[in-house]
């Protein structure tokens, strides 16, 4: 006999955070779509760099570490520290394991990482300022970098 298994669920728009309450479901989604659409005119690199930060996903992390880390590195490696970079730059064995594995120095391998969570970063700081210019109007407080430019008044 199957037994009945308690299963919470969430209606439609009931997360929107409080800033976007005066939004229909609709429109949020719409909002949604538009950056989705945003996000797909990037370049192969920025999308895989933001694939693999905001899902964590093993395809994107691995598409994030064929593009952006160097062709000559251990595919397995390159896979490790893009995996690493994207879980918040947490190591999820030594590096002293790590260069033992791939038959590395200590100190290549501190390079290595260091090379690789910079290209990484750098190429998800990029796409995010990219999305940030497209969407100023949809922010509060848009970076420093940002500041600058004037937010379009509603019409």
């Amino acid at each position: 006999m199957s037994e009945a298994v308690p299963v919470k669920v969430q209606k439609f728009a009931e997360a929107a955070q409080r800033e976007y309450g005066a939004l229909t479901p609709d429109e949020l989604k719409s909002m949604a779509v538009d950056i989705l659409a945003k996000v797909a005119r990037l370049p192969e690199k920025e999308q895989a760099a933001l694939a693999a930060y905001f899902t964590g996903d093993t395809r994107a992390v691995k598409r994030a570490a064929a593009l952006i880390l160097p062709r000559g590195w251990n595919q397995p490696l390159r896979i490790e520290l893009a995996r690493c970079w994207a879980n918040d730059e947490q190591l999820e064995r030594s590096q002293r394991e790590m260069a033992e594995t791939f038959m590395l120095s200590e100190s290549t391998m501190t390079r290595r990482k260091q090379e690789a969570f910079a290209a990484l970063g750098g190429t998800l700081r990029t796409a995010l300022e990219v999305l940030e210019v497209q969407v100023l109007d949809l922010l509060r407080h848009p970076s420093r970098a940002n500041a600058h430019r004037k937010i379009p008044e509603a019409a």
